[in-house]
């Protein structure tokens, strides 16, 4: 077993004195390469706090975040933002497209803003396996939800991050849709042997993971094993 993530002792607070809110409260947690981990919890868990940590999108009160080897806590912002374009790819709820740029674009877009080349073999290959060959030219506006969806994941994974960080990817569609995706993660998690965190409160969808975490209260309940 090849552990790619893990976090030791990791509290976050938020505030101070009586109204102080500890969204995390002292975890522990390996994350084993290619698989596909869910977290799951009620909302104000902390597993969405857990996911920004693990993607380096925030910084922890107490403990230690490491990703393939490198404690990213401890890293510099100009560090963190390099750590964020090139080694986790992001898959949010609200998809978060740029809505004045095509579907090809907003793909690229990531690799573009790091000055990195794209692998256009691997571009070709995942926008026809995410069936978005003929919507390419097409802005956000002109899509489905659950094609907005398949483009966010072609960004996330045209990369080839180290993590694919997944919030509640399902949680604005419509059930098929919701089906549709999630099976297109899965899919994306065995094809390519892509580390896959997601978090939701539905045990329905998590039931489709390698590994089903639950958070409550700021702290691992179940690790899944």
């Amino acid at each position: 077993m090849e552990i790619i993530a893990k976090v030791q002792g990791l509290k976050k607070y938020y505030g101070q004195g009586a109204g102080q809110v500890k969204a995390l409260n002292g975890v522990d947690l390996e994350i084993e390469k290619g698989k596909f981990t869910m977290i799951i919890g009620t909302s104000g868990s902390g597993k969405t706090t857990l996911l920004n940590l693990l993607g380096g999108q925030d910084r922890p009160t107490q403990g230690e975040v490491f990703v393939e080897g490198t404690r990213i806590d401890a890293l510099k912002e100009a560090q963190l933002a390099v750590y964020r374009r090139n080694k986790v790819g992001f898959i949010y709820q609200n998809f978060n497209l740029i809505p004045m740029l095509t579907v090809r674009e907003n793909i690229l877009f990531p690799l573009d803003m790091g000055g990195q080349k794209p692998d256009m073999k691997f571009f070709k290959e995942l926008t026809e396996t995410l069936g978005l060959k003929d919507r390419l030219d097409a802005y956000p506006g002109e899509l489905s939800g659950g094609q907005k969806q398949q483009a966010a994941i072609a960004r996330a994974l045209l990369p080839k991050p180290a993590l694919v960080l997944a919030d509640e990817p399902t949680g604005n569609l419509d059930t098929r849709s919701g089906q549709n995706v999630l099976g297109l993660l899965r899919m994306m998690n065995i094809q390519y042997h892509q580390t896959l965190v997601m978090i939701t409160h539905n045990l329905d969808i998590a039931q489709t993971a390698d590994r089903i975490i639950r958070i409550e209260d700021g702290k691992i309940v179940d690790r899944g094993m």
